[in-house]
This record gives C-alpha cells, structure tokens and sequence, in this order.
C-alpha cells in the first residue's frame, strides 16, 4: 500500500551553535576591537561612500576583519567555519548522499567584519545578497538584556504570500526574534532579511558577522 506523505521543499535553515571557548578569548577580542576602532576611527569605507540610512548608533569595520592578524579572531572564524561547515553538510545532506565519493569542503570568508553597538544601536532590515551562509556571532551582549533588547529578528521571506485562514496559521509569524547571547553563533542563507532591535545596556554590543562560500576541494 502506498503511504501518503508531507513533502517539505525549500526550506528556511537557520543553525545555532554555541563557542564552548568564547569566555576565554572574550577580553582579547573586544580589546581587539577597540585597538582597530582607534586605527580606524571612520569605520567602513564603503559605507561612508553611501548615503547609508539603515544603521543608528553604531560603528561598523570594514569587510575583511579576515585577513587582520589577532589569535582570539581567527580561533572564532575557526569555530565559524567548522560550524557553518557542519549546517553545509546537514542542510545538503540529500545531494551527498548521492554522491559515490563523499568530497572534501572548505568554507572561504568573502566578507567579515565586526559592529559594535551603542545604545540604541540597531540595524534595519536587509539581507546579504547572493551568498550562500551569512552568520552572527556574538561577543558582548547585555546579561540582562529582555528577550528583544539587542536580539536578532528574521523576516518571512514570502510576505504577503498567503491567506489568512486557519489553514495557513503556521505561516502567521511575519518574523521571528532569537536573543542575543554572548558565545551564540547563527547561521541562515544570505538572502534571510533580518535586523536587530535596539540595543540598551551597560556595556556595548559586539558581534562579528560574515559571508561565505563552500569550495570544493578537488
């Protein structure tokens, strides 16, 4: 007898993961952070060449934090990669399976920088183009921040696309919010549009965010 089934297309991954070392290297990177703000004080080039509304109270590096030389940066770009690394893998899991000989893969950093918020600080919402995983991972947040202050919101990526009966209830949600957590990395396509609320708290928040591509290796 023939079963019936539920078939799930295209769907929305967002991975969470979590910096079992991030306690150690927290004080280096943020002091890290304030040494490159004070080298340089105007942040992001190619923002200053834009008329670039969608950010308040916040400086923001340019986009190859990559490529500077800092041991507790390139330990969490490690754990970055090894983590976006394993949602290629689970997310593309039926694509590998089909695959007689399971390839190597490498994750490349094409852009990477770090924010760090005052208060009030917030970002609008906006996506990341045409890359395939973008991230967040943060490394100061408010302990006693609420659920909304600071955290990250992703917007539904088919709005307006549906009814509003019952039927299509789990669909509602036009966003969802995720809180802001020192040590959390999130992983999500980079065409998810998100935004952060606005950040209150004692000390400023810092995150380091990127965009990548998987490699092959032959």
């Amino acid at each position: 007898m023939k079963q019936n089934k539920l078939h799930q297309f295209w769907p929305v991954l967002i991975g969470q993961f979590y910096n079992p070392e991030h306690d150690l290297i927290k004080e280096e990177l943020t002091n890290f952070f304030k040494e490159y703000e004070k080298k340089n004080p105007k942040g992001n080039k190619q923002l200053q060449d834009k008329d670039y509304h969608g950010n308040y109270n916040l400086y923001q590096s340019n986009y190859d934090l990559h490529n500077e030389k800092n041991i507790a940066l390139h330990k969490v770009l490690k754990f970055i990669a090894i983590s976006i690394l394993e949602t290629v893998k689970s997310a593309n899991h039926t694509e590998l399976n089909k695959l007689e000989k399971k390839p190597e893969m490498n994750i490349k950093f094409m852009e990477s920088w770090f924010i760090r918020y005052n208060q009030g600080g917030m970002i609008y919402p906006h996506n990341h183009g045409n890359h395939s995983w973008s991230c967040i991972y943060y490394v100061q947040a408010s302990k006693e921040a609420k659920t909304m202050n600071g955290s990250t919101y992703f917007m539904k990526p088919h709005q307006g696309q549906h009814p509003n009966d019952f039927g299509s209830s789990y669909m509602k949600n036009e966003q969802i919010t995720i809180n802001a957590e020192e040590g959390k990395l999130l992983i999500f396509p980079g065409f998810l549009s998100h935004g952060s609320h606005p950040f209150k708290g004692e000390k400023d928040r810092m995150i380091i965010s990127t965009n990548s591509l998987t490699e092959l290796k032959k």
